[in-house]
Formats: structure tokens, sequence, C-alpha cells
């Protein structure tokens, strides 16, 4: 049998002499199925091949990893090059945040976490909106009243980016309990 998510070709040879299939389609020992018609039959045209390409439904999402990522050094270097980009600074509450302080950005990001969890999002989607959120506090001093907006605006960033069905602003300002509108989140 073909490996799934390939496509299997019967070869399946007829003569004059077969009778065709006047029920269902006859299966064969692999679970194909082949159908002959009575044209082939009535014509009398012998010698003849029917190709019937099967397509399997596949279940999985996801992409096999490529084993060349895997074992190439340059990915790895890369990779630990960018992080360093991307890494945003432990040192921000005291330089750029005047207003925020360390616990509620802790109260935020477990918000956050709980909000993930109920909507079964994708594993890597918490971590990208918790990155993008210190990314944003160590660029631009916030008022600590949109804390929670920002919450809302990396998760759904972060869940266009990660999930195949993303957040909408209506499920997450029902998360505020409607403290933070569908309108301030776009």
């Amino acid at each position: 049998m073909a490996p799934q998510g390939a496509t299997a070709t019967v070869v399946v040879p007829t003569t004059s002499a077969v009778t065709s299939a006047t029920g269902p389609a006859s299966m064969m020992a692999n679970g194909a199925s082949t159908v002959t018609t009575n044209a082939t039959a009535a014509l009398g045209i012998g010698h003849l091949s029917c190709e019937e390409i099967i397509y399997e439904e596949v279940d999985n999402r996801f992409a096999e990893p490529d084993r060349h990522m895997i074992s190439d050094d340059r990915v790895l270097q890369n990779l630990m090059r960018l992080e360093g980009l991307t890494i945003p600074h432990c040192n921000y509450f005291g330089t750029v945040q005047k207003d925020i302080k360390p616990t509620m950005r802790k109260i935020v990001t477990t918000w956050m976490l709980e909000v993930c969890d109920e909507q079964k999002c994708e594993e890597q989607t918490f971590p990208l909106a918790v990155n993008f959120f210190d990314r944003f506090l160590c660029a631009l001093p916030i008022d600590r009243y949109h804390l929670q907006l920002l919450g809302c605006c990396t998760l759904l960033l972060a869940s266009k980016i990660r999930q195949c069905q993303p957040l909408t602003v209506d499920v997450l300002s029902a998360y505020t309990d409607h403290a933070v509108s569908p309108d301030q989140i776009k």
C-alpha cells in the first residue's frame, strides 16, 4: 500500500472476455476499487488498461521535519544569531516603562496563557505573543491601563501567524470582560 498522502496507480488489464461490474465497484486485495465499463466489453477492444489514481485523505496538518535542517550546523548558527536580535532586554522596567511593574506583566501574561489554554491555541502562539509583548514594552512607554489591550493585540498577532484559525477580536474582548472593545483591538 502506498504511504499516507501518496498517489497510487492501479493498472487493471482488461480483455473482451472480462465482464463489466454492474453493482458497486469491485474491490481488490489492497482496498483499491476498480470498475470496468460496458463500452470496453461491447466494443470488443482487447488488452486495454485502465489507470485509476487514488488519493488518500491525509488527516495530518503538519509537515514532516526537514532532515537537512537538523543535520546542517549552519541552520543552528543562523537561528542562534537571529535569536539575539529578537530577545527583549530585561531591564525595560527601569528605563522605558516607568508606570509598569514586573508584577503587572506577570498578571497579564498569566491571563494570556489562560486564554491560549481555553482556546486550545497552538503551542507556539503563547511564547510568540509574550515575545511581541516584551519587545513592545522595550521600545515604547505605555500607560498601565493599556497593558491588557497590548496583551490582546499581541495574542491576536501571534495567533494570526501561528494558527490556521486565529483568535477573533470579539473572543479577545469577551476574555477581558469587555474592558477592551473589539474596536480598540483592531
